[in-house]
């Protein structure tokens, strides 16, 4: 058990950088369905194309996590009147 602890870092949320995977797993829908209806609203927050090659010519987006939690949050019906 503790080696599983150490071998894995804990990383404060406001340093967290988030794929679609974890964007659908955080929102609990599917991957499709975050890609269509979640990510490609207009007020998502932007992605940051991260370089994967030596070059940068291959880059994969990647998204702040507390924008994203912020986002959810916009639409939380507590704060909100209707």
């Amino acid at each position: 058990m503790l080696k599983q602890i150490d071998a894995k870092p804990i990383i404060p949320i406001e340093c967290q950088l988030w794929n679609e995977q974890d964007i659908a797993s955080y929102f609990k829908y599917s991957l499709d369905y975050t890609k269509r209806h979640i990510i490609s609203n207009e007020n998502f927050p932007p992605s940051r194309e991260l370089p994967t090659s030596a070059k940068g010519d291959r880059t994969v987006p990647r998204r702040k996590a507390t924008d994203v939690i912020s986002f959810g949050m916009a639409f939380d019906k507590a704060t909100n009147r209707y």
